[in-house]
């Protein structure tokens, strides 16, 4: 995969659309992973695996995966201005 910048919010609605469309548990960029697992029964959450090597898993719990997945994808839906930062004196 090809190293590529892109604004935050651009990046989101991608992920957004491949949540969607079930393809939550393939590469988001060179060395990461994001996945939606279910860690213990009827409790689903967000994983993500970096470097191939570190995997973060979320603490915010899900009953059902199909929740967990609504839940993100509304969260990235939501994305709609760029992030940005603002110099601190």
């Amino acid at each position: 995969m090809a190293l590529a910048r892109k604004p935050f919010d651009e990046f989101a609605a991608e992920l957004a659309v491949r949540i969607r469309a079930g393809q939550q548990d393939e590469p988001i960029a060179e060395t990461a992973r994001l996945g939606i697992v279910e860690v213990a029964p009827d409790d689903w959450r967000l994983s993500m695996v970096l470097d191939h090597a570190v995997e973060v898993i979320c603490d915010e719990s899900f009953p059902t995966r199909e929740e967990a997945v609504e839940t993100i994808v509304d969260r990235l839906d939501g994305c709609v201005d760029p992030i940005h930062t603002d110099r601190v004196q």
